[in-house]
């Protein structure tokens, strides 16, 4: 049986979170081995899985933390797991070294934003500290996890990994819950009977805040003086911190205890639950003091949830995310706005509502659903319909056709069920600041590499294209023998790493020839770094035709018949995998217009633009990168730029136009602004290097053209002939190869 080492740094007893990762390793096949520590008078652990706690000295302070890292790092290199699971930062950097060294999976569980800490952010040298530490093992990290989704954010936008989302969520009881899904009426009656119980009176509101850290900070303060204003609540206050002591000497003062308050301490899980059914209503009020704080979604907001009772919180960001309707968010925390929103809270009918949305959160948060994250987690590490695309960029925009590509083959393989790992490579920040692929492609997980930057480089490696050698590095490395499952390689860019002997090789283009093509059109140092990489990149590419010992998808026959004439073995011919909304229009546009899409900063396109000066018909260039030069020239002609436009804008601009310009200087590969053309357009002028090879001709709408004579004698041809459904549907037909693509997914 496979062993996963756990490492905690505490005592074990109270941690609930790291006892459920360990049943979910459990449930999978797992022997979970938990490291933790001896607390004075420690409480006994009783576990269905082996547990280690190892003593320590100091209790405390900086020696206390260096003290266990050193007892975690002795027992780690006698121990020999087969995963290493670090809990927080503080048990992270031991398990990083023995995992690295002994090239094992590393995962880790990131319970807070450890670095925004209140206790750290006091104290800036210890954070910086903490954050060196931090930059140094999360690169090791091959698996991540987290409690909520800005913390997940946070990490992704620091490290360039996306990290599962896990929710400190209760277990269901036994029994399962008591409520249905859409709520019911009784929650008074089980209220009653909890009181009953436990000896507390039927006939006031009762109150509650509950948690191991009723801190200083969170609220409770304000909470009692609340309490103790009100003409009959009753406030229990369960659990422990260091903010007891002085809200016990509070109340005494006032005269409060038992009457107003009782301090209950720290209960069992069951009694827990029992003391939130005899509540009316459950506060969660910390402060944003922290970053920390302020991205934390408190354990005590779902066990209010399981009973069923409304809640009254602060207005953290994931705290307001998960309450939704059932409770009220207070913008600050006084005495007056606590007893301000209980009053509005208890009117019958919004409590009833609020009630019935709590149920409803219950049924959706409880470890039942959140140990299928650490499922699939387990899954993942184990290659289990897995799919790792190495790409050379990242999908952020704005977009070019290598990254559209990428991102239709994520779209297949996720509506296929797999889960889909993308490992890119950024000259500039891992990550996006906003990361907006985590919630355009929900289930894929992101790892971002750092690339070489500086083309001047190349001249001093040893024989290695700098397209290949700066995307080439350790920790890519690492990951890629880490990661099982399949594997799809897109491109020469990400060849120079060793894969599996099945590994996929997505080949979009002859690079070689491509690198030529480009310097022949530039001047000075760009050219002679074009010409170089072209030399580089032949010699490159002849080898790994000759040593690729997986499958090859190429975009066109012609491609093919390139890499067969490398030295490969014949590929599979998978034309683009990005499938774009709507359908080739069947009435004609309402007015001649020639749309000219693209990357304008690319000089391909900057001279296809070019050509279009002076046209007998309206001219709108859509896309990005448009130089000064390039504005002033549209300007000059009454030209109509689309700058940066997004899918629908794109969308409307196909609609709009009777025909599309396609240019090209080379007939490698196949131009996705064709394909989106393919879907999208009526008639289509392509340059004829854009179709070479392809069998579109003019049943499929396309009309060829070589310089601006032939242009225009296409934009008459189009004139004379115009468009109807007939034509739409005969377009329809022969463009059907390139538009209904056989999916990556089924060839898996």
């Amino acid at each position: 049986m496979p062993t996963v080492l756990l490492s905690v740094i505490n005592d074990l007893h109270s941690d609930q979170r790291v006892h459920r990762t360990c049943l979910a390793w459990m449930e999978r096949g797992y022997h979970p081995i938990l490291v933790g520590r001896t607390f004075p008078n420690p409480s006994p652990v009783e576990r269905p899985y082996e547990t280690i706690r190892l003593p320590c000295r100091f209790q405390r302070g900086p020696f206390f933390y260096l003290e266990y890292q050193m007892r975690l790092w002795s027992l780690l290199r006698k121990a020999r797991p087969d995963v290493y699971l670090a809990n927080d930062l503080d048990t992270l950097w031991p398990q990083a070294f023995w995992a690295s060294r002994r090239q094992k999976p590393l995962v880790y569980d990131s319970h807070e934003y450890f670095l925004g800490a209140p206790e750290l952010e006091s104290r800036p040298w210890i954070q910086s500290l903490w954050r060196w530490v931090e930059r140094r093992t999360m690169p090791r990290v091959d698996f991540g996890v987290t409690v909520n989704a800005s913390i997940a954010q946070a990490y992704y936008a620091e490290y360039g990994q996306s990290m599962d989302i896990v929710r400190n969520v209760p277990l269901l009881p036994e029994g399962g819950l008591p409520f249905a899904a859409e709520g019911d009426l009784q929650q008074e009656e089980r209220r009653l009977l909890a009181c009953r119980a436990l000896g507390l009176p039927e006939d006031r509101p009762i109150w509650i805040l509950q948690g191991a850290g009723i801190n200083m900070d969170r609220g409770a303060e304000e909470l009692l003086q609340a309490a103790g204003a009100h003409a009959s609540a009753l406030l229990l206050l369960v659990g422990s911190g260091d903010a007891i002591p002085s809200l016990q000497a509070e109340a005494q003062h006032q005269g409060w205890i038992h009457e107003k308050v009782r301090f209950v301490g720290r209960v069992g899980r069951e009694e827990l639950a029992q003391y939130t059914r005899a509540a009316h209503v459950g506060f969660s009020l910390d402060k944003p003091k922290s970053q920390n704080y302020r991205w934390s979604l408190p354990n005590k907001l779902f066990d209010y949830f399981q009973a069923g009772i409304p809640v009254i919180a602060s207005g953290l960001v994931e705290v307001e995310k998960h309450l939704g309707t059932a409770g009220k968010v207070l913008s600050h925390i006084t005495p007056e706005t606590i007893l301000e929103a209980v009053g509005s809270l208890m009117k019958s009918d919004t409590y009833a509502s609020a009630s019935r949305a709590a149920q409803a959160s219950a049924h959706r948060f409880h470890w039942g659903n959140e140990k299928r994250v650490w499922h699939q987690l387990i899954d993942r590490m184990e290659g289990i319909h897995t799919v790792h695309i190495w790409s050379m960029d990242r999908l952020e925009p704005p977009p070019y056709g290598g990254t559209l590509e990428v991102k239709g083959q994520l779209e297949s393989l996720l509506a296929a069920g797999f889960q889909v790992v993308l490992h890119a490579t950024a000259k500039e920040r891992l990550a996006h600041p906003v990361p907006l692929q985590m919630t355009d492609y929900p289930g894929v997980q992101w790892r971002t590499y750092r690339r070489k930057k500086g083309a001047f480089w190349s001249f001093f490696t040893a024989g290695i294209p700098y397209m290949v050698g700066s995307r080439k590095s350790r920790q890519m490395q690492h990951s890629l023998n880490m990661a099982k499952g399949h594997h799809l390689v897109q491109g020469t860019h990400l060849t120079g790493l060793t894969y599996p002997a099945s590994a996929i090789l997505r080949w979009h283009n002859p690079e070689a020839l491509y690198y030529k093509s480009l310097g022949e059109i530039q001047k000075g140092f760009k050219a002679l770094y074009l010409r170089r990489e072209a030399t580089l990149l032949s010699r490159w590419e002849t080898n790994l035709a000759k040593r690729w010992q997986g499958p090859v998808w190429v975009l066109s026959p012609v491609d093919a018949l390139l890499w067969i004439a490398l030295g490969g073995k014949p590929p599979l011919v998978l034309p683009p995998q990005k499938k774009f909304p709507g359908s080739i229009p069947l009435e004609p546009a309402q007015r001649t217009m020639l749309l000219v899409p693209g990357k304008f900063s690319v000089p391909e396109n900057a001279q296809a633009a070019c050509l279009t000066h002076g046209l007998s018909v309206s001219v709108t260039w859509a896309g990005h990168g448009f130089s000064k030069e390039l504005r002033r020239s549209a300007a000059h002609h009454g030209i109509t730029v689309l700058d940066q436009p997004d899918d629908a804008m794109m969308h409307t601009a196909f609609a709009q136009a009777s025909m599309v310009l396609v240019h090209a200087e080379h007939s490698l590969g196949v131009k996705l602004k064709l394909i989106q053309a393919l879907y999208q357009a009526r008639w289509i002028l392509a340059h004829e290097a854009a179709v070479q090879g392809l069998s579109l001709s003019e049943e499929a709408g396309i009309l060829t053209y070589t310089d601006r004579l032939s242009l225009e004698k296409a934009i008459q041809t189009v004139e004379n002939l115009g468009w109807d459904t007939d034509r739409a549907i005969k377009a329809e037909e022969a463009r059907r190869f390139w538009t209904q693509p056989l999916q990556a997914s089924s060839l898996l």
